[in-house]
């Protein structure tokens, strides 16, 4: 991965604690917890935005409901230095990119200020109803524009 992100690019940072069941044997974070941590953040940055998400709360705009939703299409982890038990990191998220259906989410993991991971994940926004690509609404698109440091690609 060539760009190396820094905090100063990030609004929305969620701070998390290294548990127990997330090291292996190691006492190092088990690979495929990075995801997961990303998903947090992810819920995080909607919750950031006010977007109703599922979990509750007003939500000023509602991307997913009742016939919306997301889905991951593609997402790359690069590790550069391990998270270990009793950690405390920083997961900083972002949006990078809009397609016409899709959006790009940067999660760049800290300890400290040592940048430990970055996940990078597409996701594709559909219609229920019929399974398929839907527009990422411009409404959408201009919440996360008026929010982010420097604003997503399209």
């Amino acid at each position: 991965m060539t760009d190396t992100p820094t905090r100063n690019q990030f609004r929305c940072i969620t701070p998390k604690r290294v548990r127990y069941h997330e090291v292996d044997l190691q006492n190092i974070v088990f690979n495929a917890n990075y995801l997961m941590y990303a998903d947090v953040a992810i819920t995080e940055y909607f919750r950031a935005l006010r977007v109703a998400n599922g979990l509750g709360g007003d939500g000023a705009f509602n991307f997913f409901a009742p016939d919306h939703d997301m889905m991951v299409r593609h997402a790359t982890i690069d590790y550069r230095a391990s998270a270990k038990a009793d950690d405390m990191l920083d997961l900083a998220t972002r949006i990078t990119r809009f397609g016409t259906s899709s959006l790009t989410s940067q999660c760049a993991i800290f300890r400290g200020d040592a940048l430990l991971t970055v996940v990078t994940i597409t996701y594709v926004h559909f219609a229920l109803a019929t399974d398929r690509p839907a527009l990422v609404p411009q409404g959408f698109r201009d919440m996360v524009a008026a929010f982010e440091v420097t604003a997503p690609d399209s």
